[in-house]
């Protein structure tokens, strides 16, 4: 009988002691939601904070988010299928008229626009309210009448500009959008037009860089410049010269964006992959009603890989 007793008294400690460890075990896994949950998980979405009937929470150390939240907050479509238990996302993106000109394509210096004005305007006012209007139209038809993309050209132009709002050593009242004869030493007045119209352009001593009398002017000397590097071309029937720099590029030398670089800037290293990633990419996802292909994606991201290997090139030969 002792000794039952004792075989029981031996299993009655071993259960407290077993219920005890259990007892440790969950309050350990209490202790870490009751910390996490003094600490919400919120989601953010372009910054913008996304909120959901379903929180946001973290199971063995991986966040888990409510999709539906995610997806709606980036314009797409959710919906469950109760037949296959599935949940199907779709983009909400809508059709464009026309034909949308491949990736390759964007990256010629000629060609038809794809952006709209309206497009543009929405890309500038973002980055800067008060820039000037009538600039996005200004681009894409003048642009057109000599064969340059005038979409992309704008966006150079917020590059050298800083969306307008300048803080270089070009002025605003310049009307010069792309920094041109801006060479770092001011002018004398007395430099030589080179045959371009002194009507619509002149120096003056004391300014950096060349001043145009109308934005319009300021624009169509940006495109002839651009139109120098990209072909070999006269001027377009009944246009006259109003870049003073026309004569001094080597014509037909940059076909592409990327061969500006080095040559419109120096040294230029992805000078002209960061027109098109840093600035033209940025109207297909924050203006446009259509997303990027998926093969212009995948150009963007090589690009965007190129750049960042340069800079850290750059950054190891400091």
């Amino acid at each position: 009988m002792k000794k039952y007793r004792g075989g029981l008294i031996m299993r009655v400690n071993k259960f407290a002691a077993g219920f005890a460890v259990l007892a440790l075990v969950l309050g350990l896994l209490l202790i870490q939601p009751l910390a996490l949950a003094q600490r919400a998980v919120t989601i953010f979405l372009d910054g913008r904070e996304i909120r959901s009937d379903v929180a946001p929470v973290i199971i063995d150390g991986r966040t888990m988010v409510p999709i539906r939240a995610i997806s709606e907050g980036l314009g797409m479509a959710v919906e469950w299928d109760d037949k296959n238990y599935r949940v199907l996302i779709s983009s909400a993106t809508v059709p464009v008229s026309g034909t949308i000109p491949s990736f390759a394509d964007n990256l010629d210096i000629r060609g038809q626009a794809v952006l709209s004005a309206e497009q543009l305007e929405a890309l500038m006012i973002k980055n800067n309210p008060d820039a000037p209007r009538e600039l996005p139209e200004l681009y894409l038809s003048i642009g057109a009448e000599y064969g340059i993309r005038g979409d992309i050209a704008f966006c150079q132009a917020a590059k050298e500009t800083g969306w307008w709002r300048f803080g270089g050593l070009v002025q605003p009242y310049q009307n010069n959008y792309c920094g041109l004869a801006a060479t770092g030493q001011a002018a004398t007045g007395a430099e030589d037009l080179r045959g371009a119209d002194p009507g619509r352009v002149r120096f003056e001593n004391g300014v950096h860089g060349a001043i145009f009398s109308s934005p319009a002017a300021g624009v169509e000397a940006h495109i002839q410049h651009l139109y120098a590097y990209a072909c070999k071309n006269t001027l377009p029937s009944g246009k006259s010269l109003v870049d003073p720099r026309f004569v001094l590029i080597t014509r037909g030398i940059a076909a592409q964006w990327s061969d500006l670089n080095g040559r419109w800037a120096v040294p230029g290293v992805g000078y002209g992959e960061s027109i098109l990633t840093d600035y033209y990419y940025k109207a297909f996802t924050s203006t446009s009603n259509y997303a990027l292909s998926e093969q212009e994606q995948l150009k963007r991201l090589q690009i965007e890989n190129q750049l960042l290997k340069q800079e850290i090139n750059r950054l190891k030969a400091i």
